[in-house]
C-alpha cells in the first residue's frame, strides 16, 4: 500500500506541533494549548540543522532532534555585550526591565536586536547575542499536515503572506 502523504520538502507548507527545551530540560517554547506552527520549508524561517532533519518527515511523523550550539545560534560573543549609560537607554516610555529586547544602533550604524540582562543605578548591560545562542536545543515536534503552497504563499515565500515567525 502507498503513502499518498506528501514529504518536507523544499516549499511545501507545514504544520506543526513542537515543545522546544535547553540541554537541561528546562521549557523554552512550546505550541502545546495553541495553534501548530506553520512554514514553508526552505524558505530561511527555521533553522537550517532543524530543517534538514525535518526534511522527508510526513504528516503524523513524530520527530526528536537535538541541535548544539555550532549548529544553531552559535556561541555567546563576549563582544557583543555591553555596558551603556542609563540615561543613554531610557525608553521613552517603558521603563527598563532584564530580559526587555529592543532594537539600537551599534558601532557599525546597523540596528541590531539587544536584551537588557543587568540594570544597575547608572549603568545598564546589553547582549545582543542571539537569547538561545550557546543552548543546545531540544525539538519534540509533532507533524501535523504537509500540503503544496499557494501560488500567493510561493510568489511571497511565506505562509499566508506573513512569516508567522517574525524575524529569526
Amino acid at each position: 500500500m502507498s503513502d499518498d502523504k506528501l514529504i518536507i520538502d523544499d516549499n511545501r507548507v507545514v504544520s506543526m506541533h513542537y515543545q522546544l527545551t535547553n540541554g537541561f530540560g528546562e521549557l523554552i517554547d512550546s505550541s502545546q494549548g495553541g495553534l501548530p506552527l506553520l512554514y514553508m520549508h526552505n524558505s530561511d524561517t527555521l533553522l537550517p540543522s532543524l530543517e534538514r532533519e525535518l526534511t522527508g518527515q510526513r504528516a503524523g511523523d513524530h520527530v526528536a532532534v537535538t541541535i548544539y550550539p555550532e549548529d544553531g545560534y552559535g556561541y555567546a560573543d563576549e563582544e557583543l555585550v555591553a555596558e551603556w549609560p542609563r540615561d543613554q537607554i531610557e525608553q521613552s516610555q517603558q521603563e527598563l526591565v532584564v530580559g526587555m529586547r529592543f532594537k539600537a544602533l551599534g558601532n557599525d550604524g546597523d540596528s541590531k536586536l539587544v536584551s537588557v540582562t543587568e540594570i544597575r543605578d547608572d549603568m545598564v548591560v546589553l547582549d545582543a547575542n542571539h537569547p538561545l545562542a550557546g543552548q543546545v536545543l531540544n525539538f519534540m515536534i509533532a507533524i501535523v499536515d504537509v500540503r503544496e503552497p499557494t501560488d500567493e504563499e510561493l510568489a511571497s515565500n511565506m505562509v499566508g503572506g506573513e512569516n508567522p515567525l517574525g524575524p529569526a
